[in-house]
C-alpha cells in the first residue's frame, strides 16, 4: 500500500462493510484506468492445473516423500457458492494425473476440507456424515480408515494429534469459513458457550477431549469490548515440536460487528495458556525457529505490521515497515528457513508471492498475479502459498487463468 491507501485503510478498517465498499470501487475504477500489461509476471516456471484448489496456508499439500500433491476438484468452476460436493484426492509427481480418492460437502473456498497428511499412508479431510460434520481418514486407495465425530482443523507434525473447533460458530463469526450444513443441534447463537471450545483428537487411542470452552477463553484476562460480544475460536497451528499449539480468540463487537482478536498459545492439556502482546488484531500467522510466531498483527508499541511474537514472552518485534507494510499469509520453511508469503490484490488486482528471510529482513519478489474482479469476498481466491516438503517448490492457489486453478512454482536453481 502506499501512504494514501495506508491513510484510507486505516481510516476504514474498523467498519468492514465499508472498507468492502471502499476497496472494491477503487480497485474497479483502477482495473479500468489502468489495467495491468500482463496477468502473470513471473522468471519461475509455474504449472496451473485449472478447476483445482487447496486450500488455506498453514498446511503442507506435499506428502511426505513429496511425491504426491493433495487437491480438492470443482465440479462447476463457474459456481460461486461452496455447496455440494467436491472431490478430493492427489495428483502424481508429474503433477499430470489426479487420483480422486473421495467427496465431502464440508468445505468452504478459503480452506477447502481441511485436507491433510496424517502420515504417509492416510490423509484427513472433513465431511458431512448427514447428522453432523466430522472428519474422515481414507488410505491412498481411499479406503476409510476412521470417521471422527469432529471436524479437524489441523494434525500435528508427529501425526498423533489433531485439533477440532466449531466450524458452526466459525461461519457465524467468519461468514464463508463454515460449512454448508450445520450440524448436531448446536446453539450458535450462544454468546459463549460452555460445550463449546478447542477439542484435541489422539490418533493413538482414537480420543477426543475438550481442552477448553469458548467461555473459558472469554473470561480469560477478560477485556471490556467482550461484554455481549459473539465469541469463536479459530486458526489453530501446533507448534514444530508439537508439544504447544496457537489459536486465535475472535469476538464481534458493537452493531458494526467488528472483529477483535487475540493470540493465545496452550499446552496439550490446555492448561498452560499464555497471552501474547497483540491488541485487537491478528490475521494470519505461522510458527518458526521453534518458539517464534510471524503474524501479521497489531502492538500498541508498532500498530499494523508482520509482527514477531516469543511464545510464554512479552518480547515484540517487527520486520521493516517499509518493505513488509500489508496482510499476506505465511509459512515457515524448516528445510531451507525462508517464509513464503503473499499479499491481497492491489489497486490493480495484482497479488504479489515473494520469499522472505526473517534473519536478514530482505524480501526477494516471485511473481505477480492477476485477479479478476468477481473473485472477491467469501468467493475470493487468495494465494495461500505452501511450501514443498524439500524447500524447492511452492504451491498456490490463484485466478489469473480466469478459473480456480491449483499452482505449483519451482524455484530458479532448485
Amino acid at each position: 500500500m502506499n501512504k494514501f491507501e495506508k491513510v484510507v485503510y486505516n481510516t476504514v478498517k474498523k467498519f468492514p462493510f465499508l472498507k468492502s465498499f471502499v476497496r472494491d470501487v477503487y480497485q474497479g475504477i483502477m482495473v479500468m484506468v489502468s489495467p495491468p500489461k500482463s496477468k502473470k509476471v513471473t522468471d519461475n516456471n509455474v504449472i496451473e492445473r485449472e478447476g483445482f484448489f487447496f486450500g488455506f496456508h498453514d498446511k503442507i499439500p506435499w506428502s511426505y516423500d513429496n511425491s504426491k500433491l493433495l487437491a480438492h476438484r470443482i465440479k462447476n468452476v463457474n459456481s460461486i457458492n461452496s455447496e455440494g460436493e467436491i472431490e478430493i484426492g492427489y495428483f502424481h509427481e508429474d503433477l499430470e494425473t489426479f487420483e480422486p480418492l473421495g467427496v465431502t460437502s464440508s468445505w468452504n473456498w478459503q480452506q477447502g476440507s481441511m485436507l491433510q497428511w496424517v502420515n504417509s499412508e492416510e490423509i484427513i479431510f472433513n465431511v458431512w456424515d448427514g447428522k453432523g460434520n466430522g472428519a474422515r481418514i481414507i488410505d491412498l486407495t481411499g479406503k476409510v480408515i476412521r470417521n471422527l465425530n469432529y471436524p479437524v482443523s489441523v494434525v500435528s507434525n508427529c501425526g498423533q494429534f489433531a485439533l477440532s473447533f466449531s466450524f458452526n460458530r466459525l461461519g457465524v463469526g467468519m461468514p464463508g469459513y463454515g460449512y454448508e450444513h450445520v450440524d448436531r443441534g448446536e446453539d450458535v447463537s450462544i454468546q459463549e458457550p460452555e460445550d463449546s471450545g478447542i477439542y484435541l483428537y489422539d490418533y493413538k487411542g482414537d480420543t477426543f477431549k475438550m481442552l477448553f470452552s469458548v467461555k473459558t477463553i472469554a473470561n480469560y484476562k477478560r477485556e471490556e469490548s467482550m461484554d455481549g460480544a459473539y465469541h469463536f475460536l479459530t486458526h489453530t497451528q501446533f507448534s514444530p515440536d508439537s508439544k504447544r499449539f496457537l489459536f486465535l480468540h475472535r469476538w464481534q463487537e458493537g452493531s458494526s460487528k467488528r472483529v477483535n482478536t487475540r493470540l493465545l498459545t496452550s499446552d496439550l492439556e490446555g492448561k498452560d495458556l499464555y497471552l501474547l502482546n497483540s491488541n485487537g488484531m491478528v490475521s494470519h500467522l505461522t510458527w518458526f525457529g521453534g518458539n517464534k510466531i510471524l503474524a501479521y498483527a497489531s502492538t500498541k508499541k508498532y500498530g499494523d505490521a508482520y509482527t514477531i511474537f516469543t511464545d510464554k514472552s512479552e518480547d515484540v518485534a517487527i520486520l521493516n515497515p517499509d518493505e513488509f507494510n500489508s496482510d499476506g499469509h505465511p509459512q515457515f520453511c524448516n528445510n531451507n528457513g525462508l517464509i513464503v508469503s503473499d499479499t491481497y490484490p492491489n489497486r490493480s488486482r495484482m497479488q504479489q508471492l515473494f520469499l522472505l528471510d526473517v534473519a536478514e529482513q530482505e524480501k526477494k519478489v516471485l511473481g505477480s498475479f492477476f485477479s479478476p474482479l468477481k473473485y472477491k469476498e467469501t468467493y475470493r481466491c487468495d494465494l495461500h502459498p505452501r511450501w514443498d516438503r524439500l524447500g524447492n517448490m511452492i504451491c498456490f492457489d490463484s485466478v489469473h487463468t480466469g478459473v480456480r486453478s491449483i499452482c505449483v512454482m519451482k524455484l530458479k536453481g532448485e
